[in-house]
């Protein structure tokens, strides 16, 4: 049975003299908190496994020796950050693996409220797209060229969608990163690229790039097929530099922050 402390001053030695301070409380952490972190914790520590039901919240409750509604806060909160589940028309709640869509969303909004500028961003994609490129052209899988080779007819399809070609592109990248088999590369890239995603909408809307994009992911496509690290490597800095200078030659902010951009596409 876990009991939750409640602890409501602080004891003071001074001197070998211990004296009680009743006039500094501390702040305590809400009840519903402190179970969520208990259950993220055995969560973390796989001593309740991805697959694995939780308890229901008058057994949790009883076990603390809590209030029902403090369980179910704490429920709430887990769900919230994508650590449980509820199957659809399902009541019981299963430990799963955090959605990386939400985790992205989370990166994104913490680089916008940091007013991140969209040349900071550039650097970043920069190094970490190349990085991951290089990787994939070792590691890629027969599977994941073939996706990457359909992703390229229907970018040459749709050359005169842009909004298309958006999808195409980010799909494209995404496909890299799949190809790297690398867990931790692949995670490294979220919410920077869910933010690069506007920044290639305002280039689209402003310029013709669409013939230029194609030809780099063509070239990229065939140092991946070929297995060839430096020629992809390559390939990618000069399609991020490319995206780099059509931005400039548009005539938009490189140091602007990039919630502008967000604001921009729906």
């Amino acid at each position: 049975m876990v009991v939750l402390s409640d602890q409501n001053c602080i004891l003071l030695e001074r001197c070998d003299t211990v004296k009680l301070m009743p006039t500094q409380t501390l702040q305590r952490e809400p009840l519903y908190r402190q179970i969520y972190q208990i259950l993220e914790s055995q969560i973390l520590k796989s001593e309740l496994r991805v697959g694995d039901t939780i308890p229901a919240e008058q057994a949790l409750a009883d076990s603390l020796q809590v209030h029902r509604s403090s369980v179910r806060e704490a429920l709430r909160l887990l769900e919230e950050n994508g650590l449980v589940e509820r199957k659809p028309g399902g009541k019981k709640l299963t430990v799963r693996s955090p959605d990386r869509n939400k985790i992205g969303s989370r990166i994104s909004n913490t680089l916008i409220l940091e007013e991140v500028t969209f040349n900071e961003l550039y650097e970043a994609i920069r190094i970490i797209d190349s990085d991951i490129a290089g990787v994939a052209a070792e590691k890629i899988s027969d599977s994941q060229l073939d996706k990457l080779a359909k992703n390229l007819r229907q970018t040459e399809a749709n050359l005169g969608d842009s909004e298309a070609l958006e999808e195409l592109d980010f799909e494209f990248h995404t496909l890299i990163a799949e190809g790297c088999c690398n867990r931790v590369l692949q995670l490294s890239r979220l919410g920077i690229s869910q933010l690069f995603f506007p920044a290639v909408h305002q280039l689209m809307t402003n310029l013709d790039v669409n013939q230029r994009l194609l030809e780099a992911h063509r070239q990229i496509y065939e140092g991946l097929r070929n297995h060839d690290p430096e020629h992809t490597r390559t390939w990618v800095l000069k399609h991020t530099d490319d995206f780099k200078r059509g931005y400039e030659v548009a005539g938009l902010d490189m140091q602007g922050a990039v919630g502008s951009l967000t604001s921009n596409v729906v």
